[in-house]
């Protein structure tokens, strides 16, 4: 009898025990954690970019400060771009997304193991970042920009712009591996149009007015830009010290026309942040980014900028001008 008494009253407890355990309410350590994206970019990136970025994650259901959270850090030179990323993993991001070839590359250096997402990062397998675009491999995917056939593309446009034409100063970043491959598909070219290239290195803003000043000397006659996220943001720069010299360019991003630039033919980057957003999604749902094919370009721009060639007294040629997808005034 005393014992059936004591079971009627444990159970009671027990039920008693569980109610006010289920009113309590949900500590933060017990609820479904928000996963964190750390959104890596060049300082002074456009940032159309990340609202384009952004989009895409809303066309996929996802809200930033609801059900997903996004850490930001930005860096200028690419020796910045380690110390970020020791930064994200500290503050244990889910998923790591590169906007550009420094973040790419430090990002891949910091972790094997984290989910890395690149936004239309440039030939990322000629930097090494992943087996190839077919089947990544490793911990790295995403979207590139990377289109190598533009490169004779501007020469051609450039040699039947300026008038006898025979040497072309390229700006580009000695610290991007990539570059450097850049460099030798535009100087192979270069040879069969009859032009001479001339390597213009910069890595820090500093470096921009000599390298023009070196351009002067080489005796150029037209300027075009390897694709790195340095150089771009010094497209300011890069489109005034031009202008100065009067020198026509033609650039790799229509950026550098809306900064004041003359032309650009590229991929440009707004698609590939946009489809970044995907594979954030199915990462998200389990997918490992090994098997995640990379996406390449698939709208590319040619800009110009009206009064840019005013200022020159430059005319584009028919048939190119026909081509033109966005005038600028």
């Amino acid at each position: 009898m005393v014992m059936a008494v004591w079971c009627r009253l444990g159970n009671r407890a027990a039920v008693l025990g569980v109610a006010l355990f289920l009113a309590l309410p949900v500590l933060p350590s017990l609820a479904q954690s928000v996963p964190v994206l750390g959104y890596v970019a060049a300082k002074n990136a456009n940032p159309k970019r990340l609202e384009v970025f952004k989009q895409g994650l809303a066309e996929l259901g996802y809200s930033e400060g609801k059900n997903v959270k996004i850490e930001y850090r930005e860096a200028v030179l690419d020796g910045e771009y380690q110390v970020v990323m020791a930064e994200l993993l500290a503050s244990k991001a889910n998923i790591i997304l590169a906007a550009n070839v420094a973040a790419a590359v430090a990002a891949a250096k910091a972790t094997s193991s984290i989910p890395i997402v690149m936004l239309a990062v440039n030939d990322p397998v000629g930097l090494g970042l992943v087996g190839s675009l077919a089947h990544p491999g490793r911990n790295v995917t995403g979207t590139t920009m990377y289109a190598p056939q533009l490169i004779a593309e501007r020469l051609t446009i450039l040699k039947r712009l300026v008038p006898n034409l025979d040497k072309v100063s390229v700006v580009l970043n000695g610290n991007n591996a990539n570059n450097l491959s850049q460099l030798e598909l535009i100087q192979s070219e270069a040879r069969g149009l009859g032009l001479e290239i001339q390597a213009l290195d910069i890595r820090k803003p500093e470096d921009v007015e000599p390298a023009f000043d070196k351009a002067v000397a080489f005796g150029a006659k037209a300027l075009v830009n390897a694709a790195d996220s340095f150089v771009n943001s010094q497209r300011f720069a890069l489109a005034a010290g031009a202008a100065k010299r009067k020198l026509p360019a033609i650039y790799s991003d229509e950026e550098y026309v809306t900064a004041g630039g003359l032309m650009a033919l590229g991929p440009g980057h707004y698609e590939g942040y946009h489809d970044a957003a995907k594979y954030v999604d199915k990462i998200l749902h389990g997918a490992n980014p090994a098997d995640l094919p990379i996406a390449g370009a698939t709208q590319f721009t040619f800009n110009v900028s009206r009064s840019a060639l005013a200022k020159l007294g430059l005319t584009l040629p028919t048939d190119i001008s026909a081509r033109t997808i966005d005038w600028l005034n």
